[in-house]
């Protein structure tokens, strides 16, 4: 488990689930947080982000995680943009997983993003991934059809650390 000043990363629970709803906003919520709590990366290589400020009430406001094995995905409720919550989420969840035991076989990290999203773009860059790609019309959703820029960071070595 994580902790920093204003944020922690941990496991999910299901207690978890009206703040989840908040961030999705959709009846996919219920069946996407019990994946998350079940699953056995859960708290080991897929976070929840805890907003923990010491005047009020711990609220879950985003996730970051590896999906497939190396594939980064991350989300934060837009009420908390902006704030340097995501890059220091970022920066623990990297440390968490380089210096994770389980995780030793992982030798680099991939994003997709879509290259509209020029906040994803500058937090990977800022942390060393490098782009390696582009893909036209990857996935298609509400927007239209999206292309994806392709990102990657590799493990750092061990003076990196």
């Amino acid at each position: 488990m994580a902790h920093t000043l204003e944020i922690k990363l941990r496991a999910a629970r299901m207690s978890d689930l009206d703040d989840f709803h908040e961030l999705f906003s959709n009846e996919h919520t219920a069946e996407y947080l019990r994946g998350m709590v079940n699953c056995k990366h859960n708290g080991k290589c897929d976070f929840v982000i805890e907003h923990t400020p010491p005047s009020a009430a711990t609220k879950v406001i985003g996730e970051i995680g590896l999906w497939d094995g190396h594939e980064i995905g991350f989300m934060l409720n837009p009420a908390f943009w902006a704030k340097g919550i995501m890059k220091e989420a970022m920066h623990r969840f990297l440390l968490e997983i380089w210096r994770n035991e389980d995780m030793h076989a992982l030798q680099d990290i991939i994003a997709d993003v879509d290259p509209r999203n020029s906040a994803c773009i500058g937090l990977l860059q800022r942390f060393g991934f490098k782009e390696t790609g582009y893909r036209e019309k990857t996935l298609k959703t509400h927007l239209g059809w999206c292309d994806s820029l392709d990102f990657e960071l590799k493990r750092p070595t061990y003076s990196e650390k």
